[in-house]
């Protein structure tokens, strides 16, 4: 039954009536305020496509006109429609004609009281309409969107089933399912679903690095070397992540087999020269190079625009290091970093045509080798002339020849501070694992502290933060932030939080009594952790929480390694070289880094990198080996736990 108030004066119903455009205006009692131009032309589209699918809701106005209470979107949308000539000026439209007195109400009811689609039905839908023979670009135009996004949408309705049922059920987020998407293997799918944590499942770029860790990405050396169209060509397929920057080779068998084959093309040339040996391997192997002297070549006779291109790239690369180091904006250190590493490519891309005017004794030749491998750029990079230590006395005897002997590099210039502060918060990613898991130490650090400053009003300059505010390290770069919250993470997720869910907080203290002794150290332990401040050990007189931290018995190393993006591409080359001297040792560590003192940064760094990444395969000696595992640049470590010392008695008073 109809309300008796919504009969007019003249004992009507309000219906529905045709009302020409140009009579319509927006009313002021529209609950809609804005309205954005994405969602305009989306409506555009669609009335252009499907026509008007609802009518609007007006009140009568003055002279005449109509004014929208429901609509505006709409109205707004045929209004364009009309200007560009799409409809007639007198082109009428279905409004329902409503009583003033209750416009606002209705106006908000119709923006309010509506349940938008859920995106899992959104982007299934578009899916059908693909199946029913439309194309991306026509749903796009349809709908007022664009291809890509309609490519997304099906993308995601590609995934398997039971993830987006997950989806639906609020289990699982949707860049997590975007996530997922990028890979079209349902089984796949599930296994690596059923295989994570909860915690794993709330990190979309650790489910995305779990699925292509089979894959080969479009920026990996190989395929730079090879070529993406050769790797094509061949009938190797890609894959372009939609929800990222990322596109991935889809075949490592047949890249691995074009990159073997264009290597013994290689080989062959190099074979050809007139070498004593040749070996070409697809990695940097710096055992190959480290006990070899160098042959002299004639003087170079390269062009002279060569040469002046080796200065002006030489002297651009120097330019951006210097603002890396300088740096704290972490869009600006991404586009240095990558300009960076085309500079490397291109100095090696040179590098190689200057070394062709270089010219050798034949018969120093048979005597020596060359040593080539893919550079981290990927280019194919021949190291010519080398002369191992069992050849050096043969070609001595046959001619007196000079062997280019490096000196040793001086030694490194100091870290930027920048590398600095993020070092101190590689360290107190490890600190606070060492003191969250270990309750015992945490409960003397935070007792310690409050007493001395109760007692004192002077308590410890470093350590907790008593207040327990939060340290989140807001100087340091993005990565660094990101290994914190990963470290610490797997330990939050263990806490004890039940009690944060009684109702008042007299209700939450109540349960949280009834934790164990172990649980409410646990909480404890977790906070004083989360207190902590970062720091390196300069060497000063150790303090309350340097001791805490060797007590622990945690190794930095076993939390954080050295890689390109995080240490080693953010120090000098004579730096790298000094890391390298004392990771190998001795004679011959000073032997390689006198050999590798020519050699280009990037290369340097991609070695050492190889190095920490897998010691036990690129670490040399079983000495060597334990050497990469533990190092750690200065100040990182935590000092060896002290022993400690006994209080000393006090003197007794004289007798009087």
């Amino acid at each position: 039954m109809k309300n008796p108030k919504q009969i007019d004066s003249m004992g009507k119903l309000p219906g529905i009536r045709e009302i020409e455009i140009s009579k319509l205006e927006k009313s002021p009692l529209n609950a809609r305020k804005t309205v954005s131009e994405a969602a305009c032309d989306e409506m555009k589209a669609s009335i252009l496509t499907h026509g008007l699918l609802q009518n609007l809701v007006v009140t009568e106005g003055k002279k005449g006109k109509y004014l929208v209470i429901a609509g505006a979107r709409r109205l707004e949308a045929l209004k364009a429609l009309q200007a560009e000539g799409h409809l007639p000026e007198d082109f009428a439209v279905p409004c329902r004609v409503e009583l003033e007195e209750q416009a606002y109400e209705k106006s908000l009811a119709e923006n309010v009281v509506r349940l938008a689609m859920h995106p899992a039905d959104q982007f299934e839908a578009f899916a059908k309409l693909i199946e029913l023979g439309q194309t991306a670009e026509q749903v796009a135009t349809r709908f007022g969107i664009t291809p890509r996004l309609v490519e997304q949408r099906m993308t995601l309705a590609r995934v398997a089933p039971e993830l987006i049922a997950a989806y639906r059920a609020e289990e699982l987020t949707l860049d997590a399912l975007m996530a997922f998407a990028v890979t079209d293997d349902h089984q796949k799918q599930i296994s690596v679903y059923e295989s994570l944590n909860d915690w794993q499942l709330k990190r979309p770029g650790e489910i995305r690095s779990i699925l292509t860790e089979q894959l080969v990405e479009a920026e990996d050396k190989l395929v730079k070397f090879v070529g993406m169209n050769t790797y094509l060509d061949a009938g190797g397929t890609k894959r372009t992540d939609l929800f990222g920057e990322e596109v991935y080779l889809e075949n490592p068998e047949l890249l691995n087999a074009l990159v073997s084959e264009k290597l013994k093309l290689a080989e062959k040339e190099l074979q050809a020269e007139g070498w004593g040996w040749v070996q070409v391997d697809q990695e940097h192997d710096w055992r190959v190079t480290s006990g070899c002297s160098r042959l002299e070549a004639e003087p170079v006779d390269a062009p002279e625009e060569l040469m002046a291109e080796l200065k002006r790239l030489e002297e651009e690369q120097l330019a951006v290091g210097e603002q890396i180091d300088a740096t704290e904006d972490e869009e600006e250190l991404d586009r240095l970093n990558k300009r960076n590493d085309e500079l490397d490519g291109l100095l090696d891309d040179l590098a190689n045509q200057i070394a062709a005017y270089a010219k050798f004794d034949p018969e120093q030749m048979k005597l020596a080798g060359c040593y080539a491998y893919i550079s981290h750029s990927g280019t194919f990079t021949v190291e010519r002339g080398l002369v191992k230590r069992e050849a050096k006395k043969a070609l001595a005897k046959a001619a007196a020849t000079h062997l280019d002997d490096d000196q040793p590099a001086e030694q490194p210039k100091g870290m930027p501070e920048s590398l600095k502060r993020d070092l101190a918060a590689y360290r107190l990613g490890a600190a606070q694992v060492a003191i969250a898991t270990n309750p015992a130490i945490a409960y003397d650090l935070l007792v310690f502290k409050v007493a001395k400053n109760a007692l004192t009003m002077q308590g410890p300059s470093d350590g907790p933060n008593v207040s327990f505010s939060r340290e989140f390290a807001l100087y340091t770069g993005k990565d660094a932030r990101d290994f914190l919250k990963a470290q610490i993470e797997p330990a939050a997720e263990d806490l004890p939080r039940g009690w944060l869910e009684a109702g008042t907080e007299a209700d939450q203290f109540l349960a949280f009594q009834l934790l164990s002794d172990y649980q409410k150290q646990s909480l404890l332990a977790y906070c004083v952790a989360m207190t902590l401040q970062p720091k390196l050990d300069e060497g000063n007189q150790p303090t309350a929480y340097d001791v805490a931290l060797a007590q622990t018995g945690v190794n930095v190393a076993d939390h954080w390694r050295p890689t390109k993006d995080n240490f080693l591409s953010r120090v000098t080359k004579d730096h790298l070289l000094e890391v390298g001297r004392e990771l190998i040792g001795g004679e011959r560590g000073e032997t390689w880094a006198a050999k590798n003192a020519n050699e280009k940064k990037g290369d340097i760094a991609s070695e050492l990198q190889k190095a920490f990444s897998d010691p036990d395969r690129y670490g040399g000696t079983p000495e060597q080996i334990d050497r990469v595992k533990n190092w750690l640049p200065k100040g990182m470590a935590f000092m060896a736990a002290p022993e400690p010392k006994p209080a000393k008695a006090k003197k007794g008073k004289k007798a009087a």
